[in-house]
């Protein structure tokens, strides 16, 4: 388990998350005025494609990651794991990118991929994810102690460990897949394409809650929180701006930035190695 865990912390967290709530009306409003009304978007494709672009993503890292190591000749490093898992993300991908060739009129524009407006939707992202950057942080303080208080044992996330492991030129080609590369598969699979599906079935707010908890679940438990409020604001400006590009730039400059600060703000490092 960490070091003490302290109450502090928490009740820090807990105020930065009322902060970033109270502030979310006024992001709404200004969102209402880049996006005038909700681009509601109905997926031609079903549950039955959805699952089997998991079991696809599944199956894949079945075979890749055994063979990674087996072409490497050791446990895999922070490069290779990214480049096996970025490997894995490609059938599903090829597949969703063909559901949407086939199945919608209008092709893979429907995955978010519209002409017009995505410098719009890119502005629209990064002045949200500013105010909703006390949520973010407020959530990473408190999670730790959450887990903590439950019984758990909180451990940073692996795949932040094997980077901040990694120097040199085999950092940065990790720094770069983790904030650019991976970001745009994890959007694609769950914005532009699993997201429209549960907002069909639940509405808009049920369909964002789930496909963001479901997103949370998949990083893993010692995360979940953190990610979770992360997905919201993703799930929020998918549902508004129908702009792949957009919420791209939002995922990537959060990994960018939670990079930044592990690597090279001591103080922030020491603040956030229990949150991230």
């Amino acid at each position: 388990m960490l070091a003490e865990i302290s109450s502090e912390r928490a009740w820090l967290g807990v105020a930065l998350i009322a902060a970033g709530l109270a502030l979310a009306p006024l992001g709404l409003a200004l969102a209402r005025r880049v996006f005038d009304g909700r681009n509601v978007f109905f997926a031609r494709w079903g549950f039955a494609h959805a699952l089997l672009a998991f079991a696809l993503l599944f199956a894949s890292q079945v075979v890749v990651f055994p063979l990674a190591r087996k072409w490497a000749g050791a446990p895999l490093d922070g490069v290779s794991e990214r480049v096996a898992a970025l490997v894995s993300f490609l059938p599903a991908a090829g597949l969703i990118f063909a559901l949407a060739a086939v199945k919608d009129p209008k092709g893979v524009h429907c995955l978010g991929l519209w002409p017009g407006r995505q410098l719009r939707a890119v502005a629209l992202g990064l002045g949200a994810y500013v105010g909703w950057c006390p949520v973010l942080l407020g959530a990473g303080l408190v999670w730790p102690w959450i887990v903590d208080a439950l019984g758990g044992d909180y451990q940073p996330q692996a795949a932040a460990m094997s980077l901040l492991a990694l120097e040199g030129q085999s950092f940065w080609i990790a720094a770069v897949l983790a904030a650019a590369v991976q970001p745009f598969f994890e959007e694609l699979m769950f914005r532009a394409f699993l997201q429209p599906l549960f907002v069909q079935n639940l509405g808009d707010r049920g369909g964002v809650f789930v496909a963001s908890a479901l997103f949370a679940a998949l990083h893993g438990w010692n995360a979940f929180l953190p990610i979770f409020a992360l997905s919201l604001l993703l799930g929020m400006l998918m549902l508004r701006s129908q702009r792949l590009l957009g919420v791209w730039a939002v995922h990537a400059l959060h990994n960018s930035l939670v990079i930044y600060l592990l690597t090279s703000v001591p103080a922030a490092r020491e603040l956030l190695g229990q949150a991230t």
